[in-house]
This record gives C-alpha cells, sequence and structure tokens, in this order.
C-alpha cells in the first residue's frame, strides 16, 4: 500500500500508521497504532509496544514529521505489557488522555497484575517465553492513570470503541471511519500468518469467539492486529477463514 514507510512503521490506510520493529521480537513484534484526526489535525494513538522507552513511537513521529504534543489521546486495547510498554513516557510527554475499559485500569495503573496465561498448549512455540513471563514478577511495565473508561460505541479522537471481551475481559478494538478496525489479541499475524489470537492466552473462550464473530461480521477493509502486519487485501475474506473451521462451529454449538 502507498504511504509512509520508514524502519519504524508505515502507512496501511490514510490517516492510518502502523508502527513497530521488525527486527526486535520483543513483545511479539507486538504493534501500535496512529490515527490522524481530519477535524482537528491531531493524533489518537492505540497501544504503547513493549519498550518502556516507546522508541519506535517517537522515531516514527519524527519520521512523518509529527512531534508527541500532537497526541492528544493513548488509547489502549486492553492490559498486557507488550501493549503497554512505552505508555507512562508518551503519556508524560505529550500529556495525553490515557482511557481504556474500567475493567483493564487497575492493571495499567499498576495496582494489580495481568491474570497469567495458560502453559499449554507449546505450539507455537516461539510462544512459550510469553507464557512463562506472565507467570512471574519480571518485565513489569510503569504504571500510569487512566482518565477515561470507555465502553461499547464511545468515541475516542476520531474512533469509535468495540467492546471485544475474551481474551481480557475489557478487551477492546477500535474502528476509525467505515473501514478500518484495530483488534488488539483478538486477531493475529504473527508467529502464523493469520490466527484467531494466541492459543491458551484468552481469559474467556466462549466470549471471545462471540467477539471475534462480531469482528468479523463488521467486514472492514483493513484490520490491525495487535501482534504481525496489518491486513490490507482481500481482509473480509481473509477474517471469514477464521470462524469458518469445524473446530471453531462446534465449539460455538456447544456454548
Amino acid at each position: 500500500m502507498n504511504g509512509c514507510r520508514s524502519a519504524f512503521g508505515r502507512q496501511i490506510a490514510p490517516g492510518v500508521h502502523q508502527v513497530g520493529l521488525w527486527r526486535l521480537r520483543k513483545g511479539g513484534y507486538s504493534r501500535s497504532y496512529l490515527f490522524e484526526d481530519h477535524e482537528d489535525g491531531t493524533l489518537t494513538l492505540v497501544d504503547t509496544g513493549w519498550d518502556d522507552d516507546a522508541g519506535a513511537i517517537l522515531r516514527y513521529l519524527d519520521d512523518i514529521g509529527r512531534s508527541p504534543a500532537e497526541i492528544s489521546h493513548i488509547a489502549m486495547t486492553h492490559y498486557h505489557r507488550s501493549h503497554l510498554g512505552g505508555l507512562a513516557r508518551l503519556a508524560r510527554i505529550s500529556g495525553a488522555e490515557v482511557s481504556s475499559h474500567a475493567s483493564e485500569a487497575p492493571v495499567i495503573e499498576g495496582n494489580r497484575r495481568a491474570h497469567p496465561v495458560a502453559l499449554l498448549p507449546l505450539r507455537p512455540y516461539r510462544l512459550i517465553p510469553f507464557r512463562i513471563i506472565s507467570w512471574t514478577p519480571l518485565y513489569k511495565h510503569a504504571p500510569w492513570p487512566v482518565k477515561r473508561f470507555l465502553q461499547e460505541g464511545d468515541e475516542v479522537g476520531p474512533l469509535t470503541v468495540v467492546h471485544t471481551p475474551g481474551h481480557t475481559a475489557g478487551h477492546l478494538a477500535f474502528r476509525y471511519g467505515k473501514s478500518v478496525l484495530v483488534v488488539g489479541d483478538a486477531v493475529a499475524t504473527w508467529p502464523r500468518r493469520l490466527s484467531a489470537g494466541w492459543p491458551g492466552f484468552n481469559r474467556d473462550d466462549a466470549e471471545y469467539r462471540r467477539s471475534l464473530v462480531k469482528l468479523v461480521h463488521s467486514r472492514p477493509d483493513v484490520v490491525g492486529p495487535g501482534h504481525g502486519d496489518a491486513i490490507v487485501e482481500n481482509t473480509a475474506a481473509q477474517l471469514d477463514t477464521l470462524i469458518r473451521g469445524r473446530k471453531f462451529k462446534d465449539a460455538r454449538a456447544k456454548e
């Protein structure tokens, strides 16, 4: 897709930028998203990556001629470490309002630990370190207060909130216009090419499946996953494959 591109990110749709480094595996190639508000020119950032210094986001802003001071909102999809590492630094230097679902806020603010994920299944093997880390006190994020609690249908900057519980209780997706959807960990394109999140990482699988169906049926043209590259071609058809399989249908039938 044409648009801005640098070593730190790329434009994936008009007014939408995916930020994150492929040379750093920390955080499972976690991704952040910058959205331009066409009304006032400000920026809204969704998630802040793994690294505490928020280096990739700051460098990408510089590459596209923007500054942290232009970020008016930072919205969090959920409380996992790979999505909120750079939050404290970015919020401090930008002065942006930080928002999340109410149930995610205690972890983001450092008042509660994130719930650990399942140690099984072992495959894909590249996820084993993330499973182990979730059970240890290592890699704590720098806490930051959440100023606003988001619910289904709320607006934050140019985005509309979509509540998608299951991965975590307050997991959120964000819609930009009619065609772009950032989905956090509801969909992943790493370490597999395309998958329904990471196996064993959901708090409530039945609730997650309902949220995934909701996202797929919205028929977006562009999807920004929390881990891996954005989906920008044949997007709706690709997402359909996530809910068409027999295993998925059998699990839904038992709910």
